[in-house]
């Protein structure tokens, strides 16, 4: 297990390149937030702006991919145009979009309709496959507005071991470079892969290190 404290560019650019299996990434969703008091302004430009920044961490990513990994990374349906201008720039595809259904209907406007779902993008690297072929790309897994860790864009243990489950064959090296509260560490710490987290945030990184080594004794001493 390595933890790493810092901007994930930056960090990223300092490991070398194919050294992880795969990759789950949970980046910010906040686009289209430019306002003039009274309601959104033309978001486009917002859009490329942050796509710039999508280009650069996504492209790391594939750099440090060996060539059996792949990245999976969640996002929500107003970031997805941003995510396929980037995947367009760099020239690297979506191959799949998870819908998550989380079972559960959040808070929303007095317009348009409740969300229940967010998506989860699939970029594969050259010999990257599911060998169950039998996999449907709706997934549900309960979550709620409680989450367990205080992070607020917490995501469920039970999906990202999914995730992690059906993309690794054997033991690997899974990266998160946006750990936040650490539930990607532990998910691959519980299926007995090595792990590297990187997060900003120097809050969240001592909580997210503390939540793994937690979960970390709690298998050895169910071994």
């Amino acid at each position: 297990m390595k933890l790493l404290l810092g901007d994930c560019l930056e960090v990223m650019a300092s490991l070398p390149a194919m050294s992880v299996d795969l990759i789950v990434a949970d980046p910010p969703y906040g686009i289209n937030t430019k306002s003039d008091g009274s309601g959104k302004l033309n978001p486009w430009g917002d859009m490329c702006n942050a796509a710039l920044w999508y280009c650069a961490w996504i492209s790391e990513c594939r750099r440090l991919l060996r060539p059996e990994g792949a990245l999976w990374s969640f996002l929500n349906w107003r970031s997805l145009v941003t995510y396929q201008k980037a995947a367009a720039d760099i020239r690297w595809p979506i191959e799949s979009l998870l819908v998550w259904d989380k079972e559960w209907i959040g808070p929303g406007g007095s317009v348009g309709l409740r969300p229940s779902y967010e998506l989860v993008a699939l970029w594969p690297s050259p010999r990257f496959q599911i060998a169950n072929r039998g996999l449907s790309d709706v997934q549900r897994c309960k979550w709620s507005a409680v989450k367990p860790n205080g992070h607020p864009a917490e995501k469920p243990v039970p999906l990202v071991r999914w995730l992690i489950s059906i993309s690794l064959r054997g033991c690997g090296t899974v990266l998160d470079p946006f750990m936040g509260s650490g539930t990607t560490g532990v998910a691959a710490m519980e299926l007995k892969h090595q792990f590297i987290g990187i997060e900003l945030d120097p809050v969240y990184f001592e909580a997210a290190g503390a939540r793994i080594a937690a979960a970390t004794a709690q298998l050895r001493l169910g071994d």
